[in-house]
């Protein structure tokens, strides 16, 4: 009895474990941005922690002025600060637990949503796909690294990202 009450911890223990593997911190691969995945009542839903430049840089119209969602279809929502941006929502984890789906993805540098999936490609790395079509035909895909902030830098497996 003991074995298996053991054997049933470990299983229950390993399955939420790589059911939770995308929740955490993922730098985008211009390594300007970085976003937390975390997990609320099953959905897996997305926030921007870090930002190399948090203001706009030199030769910006908005030079020095803390980064906002200007170029938002929505003029209503132009002034959301781009730091804490809810960036990624409505994502679950599809029946075969092998990707997120049914998402989407906002590029705030464009303004712009996306029909959004991740797949794990590892326990490091996942592989984020905003479509323009539901079926993710016409769409693009990048590889995010996970990384640790403290501190308001950025580690990753290599070295220390400063800010």
């Amino acid at each position: 009895m003991k074995k298996v009450t053991l054997y049933l911890f470990f299983l229950i223990t390993m399955i939420s474990y790589a059911e939770d593997s995308y929740v955490g911190y993922w730098e985008m691969p211009d390594k300007k941005v970085v976003i937390q995945i975390e997990k609320i009542n099953n959905e897996y839903v997305g926030y921007v922690r870090w930002l190399k430049n948090l203001y706009y840089p030199e030769g910006d119209s908005m030079e020095g002025v803390e980064q906002f969602d200007r170029k938002n279809s929505n003029s209503n929502l132009r002034n959301r600060k781009i730091m804490n941006l809810q960036v990624v929502g409505g994502l679950y984890l599809n029946k075969s637990k092998t990707e997120l789906v049914d998402g989407w993805i906002y590029d705030s540098w464009n303004g712009k949503m996306y029909y959004g999936t991740v797949k794990k490609i590892d326990e490091n790395t996942l592989n984020l796909r905003g479509s323009l079509d539901k079926w993710g035909i016409l769409g693009y895909s990048m590889k995010v690294k996970r990384v640790k902030i403290k501190n308001g830098k950025v580690y990753n497996v290599e070295k220390v990202i400063p800010n």
